[in-house]
């Protein structure tokens, strides 16, 4: 078996645990053995982190719960073929359970991928400000998370929909203090995903104390010296910096 980092070989007594998102591949000779496929969001759930164990294997014998999971891997796949629709669903959240307990990751190896997901989920959400569709829903689907990992990513900035609004405000005042000119506000609104000129006003007004209308008194003072600028202006400015 190679990952594209390392190859290793996989012992009758082991389990390995793939990342279907990442390229593997495998030689082996006629053998018996048990495949399990869960959804990563269902993994995300319970804390596990499956990139850096792409390729990995232990030994079932290692510690109790990988006992107890080649147990209940091998039981399952003794009746899986009479399953009901319903058990197949709770079943596969008790896998999805003892998976993630079998497969914690370290400490620093899961803060280090929660960081590159952070930044990756960043990058998407500048991309799409200008999208009404953009929120909590749309990063679940594109990133496969589930909302309790999701929650924990932007915790410091209270929530991701309050870090999309937020970003989506500080945008906007950067287009109507650019200089070159002072854009309609409803071009602004709509360019920074609000439904509504109206809910866009609201929204700016709460954050920054001011209408997006006066804001325009930006390109008015543009020209002037750094001192002889207003504190609102000057702090404007900071904002949107």
């Amino acid at each position: 078996m190679a990952n594209g980092r390392r190859a290793a070989a996989v012992k009758p007594w082991q389990l390995v645990v793939f990342d279907m998102a990442q390229p593997v591949v495998t030689e082996a000779e006629a053998v018996c053995a048990t495949n399990i496929m869960l959804p990563r969001a269902l993994l995300a759930e319970h804390g596990a982190t499956i990139e850096g164990l792409h390729g990995q294997s232990l030994d079932y014998g290692g510690t109790p719960v990988r006992r107890l999971f080649h147990t209940f891997l091998s039981g399952l796949a003794a009746c899986a073929g009479g399953l009901s629709a319903h058990e197949a669903h709770h079943l596969a959240r008790s896998a999805a359970h003892l998976c993630s307990a079998c497969f914690q990751p370290e400490e620093g190896a899961a803060r280090a991928a929660d960081q590159l997901t952070g930044i990756a989920i960043r990058r998407f959400i500048e991309a799409e400000l200008g999208s009404e569709a953009l929120d909590a829903q749309a990063i679940l689907a594109r990133f496969g998370l589930s909302r309790s990992k999701l929650y924990r990513l932007f915790e410091a900035e209270g929530g991701v929909a309050a870090y999309i609004r937020e970003r989506r405000l500080l945008r906007a005042m950067r287009l109507l203090t650019a200089p070159g000119g002072t854009p309609r506000v409803s071009s602004v609104a709509y360019a920074t995903g609000f439904s509504s000129q109206s809910a866009f006003s609201r929204a700016f007004s709460r954050r920054f104390g001011v209408l997006p209308r006066e804001t325009g008194l930006g390109e008015a003072l543009s020209g002037m010296g750094r001192e002889a600028q207003p504190p609102l202006f000057s702090w404007m400015k900071t904002l949107a910096a």
